[in-house]
């Protein structure tokens, strides 16, 4: 009975110390695991919009998110233009997430894949440039089509319908994101200038 006891303060003892040691560890590793996270998602902001300077991150929250729509964050280019961070939980596989670039004119500029557990030859195929390049220069209301794409239209990945569907209604959000905090940021300076008229003599 001895012996278990000790045993069991020695068990106790090691996982107090392994514990302390993964702590020490965590609180060292985080902020760099963190300052990276970071520089990888401004180098994604300007991949996507490149040469528009620094970006402002505005509230995603005064955005009204459609269902199975989450907007992660958007900034608004210091040159003109937004770049859009949005989950969709329609995916074949779950959330996908995707970030877009998005002109001055609210056309898309670009797309990135920015994770997802879509299936493999299938709907993973949505991270290659032959299926995500077809969203820049679209404008919103993008429809996906299984034939061959005009217009607006984005052709369907063969056998991945709900995981093309599912990228396009992102994107989708992303623009009309952007259209929303355009017309905030035209409502603001047209009243900024209503102000100032007004407080001429």
């Amino acid at each position: 009975m001895k012996e278990i006891s000790t045993l069991t303060i020695k068990l106790l003892l090691i996982c107090a110390v392994v514990a302390a040691l993964l702590a020490s560890v965590n609180k060292i590793t985080a902020p760099v695991i963190e300052a990276n996270s970071q520089k990888s998602f401004e180098a994604a902001m300007s991949q996507v919009l490149p040469d528009s300077g620094t970006f402002e991150e505005l509230n995603a929250e005064d955005f009204k998110e459609s269902s199975g729509i989450t907007l992660n964050s958007i900034h608004k280019a210091e040159k003109g233009g937004y770049v859009a961070s949005v989950i969709c939980s329609e995916g074949y596989g779950g959330d996908i997430s995707i970030m877009v670039g998005i002109n001055k004119d609210l056309t898309v500029n670009q797309a990135k894949i920015m994770s997802m557990s879509e299936t493999p030859g299938l709907g993973a195929k949505a991270s290659t440039p032959e299926f995500i390049g077809q969203y820049s220069g679209k404008e919103k209301g993008i429809e996906v089509v299984k034939t061959a794409p005009e217009g607006n239209d984005i052709q369907a990945i063969s056998g991945a319908t709900i995981s093309s569907k599912a990228v396009t209604k992102a994107v989708n959000a992303a623009i009309e994101a952007a259209e929303f905090f355009e017309g905030q940021a035209e409502a603001d300076a047209t009243t900024s200038a209503t102000k100032k008229e007004g407080g001429k003599e």
